[in-house]
């Protein structure tokens, strides 16, 4: 709970194209309960800093980096690790955003059984979703537009990721 409001965390990273597909869905589903501010649009990344390809690289998304959320109905803490900028110091990716104290204890708790997975998104303490819940290829190679306007047509594959359940 936050500020007497269920709190709905997400973990991820710009780089991630799960992540990246993981967003739309979000951003589709908390806007029925509240208001975004300041996102702001972004790819996920082609290569990491060892030069490696990603999988669906450049996936058209959004980054909750220094967006806001407003809600009557739930408190929404987004982090987003890394940028989608590859570090070849380390062969992964630039740090942005650090978790809090009480962030990094649910990704302890929770998430240390699947490794650190992102995106790693959790319900008021009572559910959560480690990795994707559904296959992010399906955004590969779509533009921001082609994304928005399949998710319009509930025959669509696109349409069909904002429907799909979380796993628990």
């Amino acid at each position: 709970m936050s500020g007497g409001k269920p709190e709905l965390p997400y973990i991820g990273a710009e780089y991630c194209p799960y992540c990246a597909a993981e967003r739309w869905s979000m951003i589709v589903t908390l806007s029925r309960f509240g208001t975004f501010r300041g996102l702001a649009v972004t790819r996920s990344a082609a290569k990491n800093g060892a030069g490696q390809a990603e999988p669906f690289p450049n996936t058209a998304t959004w980054t909750f980096a220094h967006a806001t959320y407003t809600s009557g109905y739930l408190t929404f803490t987004p982090v987003e690790l890394y940028t989608n900028i590859p570090d070849p110091a380390t062969g992964g990716y630039t740090p942005l955003q650090t978790p809090t104290a009480e962030q990094q204890a649910l990704i302890s708790k929770y998430d240390a059984a699947y490794g650190g997975a992102i995106p790693f998104p959790g319900f008021g303490n009572k559910y959560l979703s480690v990795g994707a819940s559904y296959n992010a290829g399906v955004l590969s190679g779509l533009t921001w537009s082609q994304i928005a306007t399949d998710l319009h047509n509930p025959a669509s594959p696109v349409a069909g990721l904002c429907s799909a359940p979380p796993t628990t």
